[in-house]
């Protein structure tokens, strides 16, 4: 299978990793800028490589830019909005189609919705462990009340 041909089975984020490992960039930065973990970032790399058949990261990553046409000598990554802290220059064209919106991670919470989380849940452990203990009690009473004995088995004589 040729590089062009191998290129078009990547997906939009695997790409998007790829463009941003050719700015030398290392995962924990291209997770930051994507909103995504580490983690993730490093298995749309090595799925990447999979299908590129190449060893290292940066080899896929020259591979996608030879055949995306992109020249290194720009400063900023090619498809990939910039962060925040970036200026965009309008008078500079870009390389790359389309732009793939870059999606917020659902599971980044503040430290007060960490601790809301921690807290709700203790609460709903002491609760349930309160109801708990109270069923206890009313079987132990019901059970005292009709002169229930389970010491002894049904079919002991």
């Amino acid at each position: 299978m040729t590089d062009r041909a191998s290129a078009l089975l990547l997906n939009d984020r695997q790409k998007q990793c790829l463009r941003l490992v050719y700015e030398n960039l290392e995962a924990k930065e291209i997770a930051q800028r994507l909103s995504l973990s580490p983690h993730t970032v490093n298995e749309h790399l090595r799925d990447a490589r999979r299908i590129l058949g190449v060893s290292r990261s940066l080899q896929a990553a020259r591979l996608l830019a030879d055949v995306e046409g992109h020249e290194r000598l720009v400063h900023k990554p090619f498809g990939v909005d910039p962060g925040p802290d970036t200026v965009e220059q309008e008078d500079e064209p870009t390389a790359a189609g389309p732009e793939v919106p870059v999606t917020r991670n659902r599971y980044r919470l503040t430290a007060t919705q960490r601790l809301g989380i921690v807290v709700g849940l203790a609460l709903a452990i002491v609760v349930l462990g309160g109801a708990l203990v109270g069923t206890a009690d009313l079987v132990g009473r019901l059970m005292s009340k009709y002169r229930v004995d389970i010491s002894d088995g049904p079919y002991k004589h």
